[in-house]
């Protein structure tokens, strides 16, 4: 499992190197594979803006740009990248910069006859993405000449650390920051959330009570679909989760935070009235799953059911006509299977099914 360190320190305080954390995890049983220092990727790439571009006058393709980086002097920068254009702010690899991901060090030349005084850059030549359209274009106003790596998220150390079979409590932020609170004799910081008042939702029916005992879901109204805010976009990267949407991205940020699972349904394509079942499938239903197969059940898959239709492999994956990401209208419902031995923590005894669709 992928650890930021920036994240982990949202939750427990601790001084420890990140090499000396490693060390700690150790000796208390987890197996650290490795440490990825992501602020070697952009030391030395700062945020300009491009106050000219102009057509490369030997070259078809190229724009010989004027970027101010916050200097006395303006760079010359020669850039191939087709949305390079005049007032865009970006991240630029300055001369004497190395940039690990492309084994590349950035020295003034000339290119078709015209000086390049540095790189302006994109995710890929970051090692944020695997490839990239053009250069990449940072939101906002962030100060000239100011270092970019806050911005992108790399300014973060990753562990990649591996916990044994027993121990699934620490198969998230939350549980590794126990662990480091247990080890160093201090505390821990859970997240402090507000809810407000939880209107009545859709009927649940759970007719697998051994197989599902407890299942929760909150219908969410006037909901906007669409990218997720930058931070978390860059905080979820960072732990090697593609971002998709911010309905999406925001069930596997609790995923990685909590290890509590989330699946979010397109309400709008699960019937009107909304009624969600958890059964045993019918020998012979089949499902489109997210991954655009088509699934034929037995008798022994759990489904998630809407209007006495699948609409997810419970535990497995998602139906692919109900996914959260593809969501067209406003209504998402979200929801989470209650893992066994957390019903006291729901306030309910040990073994009473939750039938609840309030708050997740």
């Amino acid at each position: 499992m992928r650890i930021s360190v920036n994240w982990l320190r949202e939750y427990v305080s601790f001084s420890l190197s990140p090499q000396e954390l490693a060390e700690r995890l150790t000796m208390a049983g987890f197996e650290v594979e490795s440490i990825e220092d992501r602020r070697t990727w952009a030391d030395g790439v700062v945020v300009g803006e491009i106050v000219a571009a102009a057509p490369h006058p030997n070259a078809d393709k190229l724009q010989v740009c004027t970027v101010n980086v916050g200097a006395h002097e303006p760079l010359h920068i020669v850039c191939g990248a087709a949305n390079a254009r005049a007032g865009l702010r970006v991240a630029v690899a300055t001369v004497g910069t190395y940039l690990p991901n492309i084994d590349l060090k950035i020295r003034a030349t000339k290119l078709r006859g015209e000086r390049s005084e540095g790189m302006l850059c994109s995710l890929a030549e970051l090692g944020l993405e695997k490839t990239s359209e053009g250069i990449h274009e940072l939101g906002g106003e962030p100060a000239l000449g100011s270092d970019v790596r806050p911005l992108l998220g790399l300014d973060d150390i990753i562990l990649d650390v591996t916990s044994t079979a027993n121990r699934a409590d620490a198969l998230s932020l939350i549980g590794i920051a126990r662990e480091v609170a247990a080890l160093l004799g201090t505390t821990v910081k859970l997240p402090v959330v507000s809810l407000p008042p939880v209107p009545a939702g859709p009927s649940l029916a759970i007719a697998e009570a051994k197989a599902c005992p407890a299942y929760r879901g909150t219908l969410l109204r006037n909901v906007r679909v669409g990218p997720s805010p930058e931070w978390l976009q860059r905080r979820l990267q960072g732990v090697g989760i593609r971002p998709v949407s911010n309905v999406v991205d925001v069930t596997n940020w609790i995923l990685w935070e909590w290890g509590q699972p989330l699946h979010a349904f397109d309400a709008d394509t699960l019937g009107d009235p909304l009624a969600i079942g958890v059964r045993l499938a019918k020998a012979g239903e089949t499902l489109t799953t997210l991954d655009g197969k088509e699934r034929t059940l037995t008798n022994q898959n759990l489904v998630i059911a809407a209007a006495d239709r699948p609409a997810a492999w419970r535990g497995v994956m998602g139906g692919r006509s109900h996914r959260g990401a593809g969501c067209h209208g406003q209504r998402v419902f979200g929801s989470r299977v209650v893992r066994a031995g957390s019903d006291s923590a729901l306030g309910e005894g040990p073994g009473t099914p939750h039938r609840s669709l309030g708050p997740l």
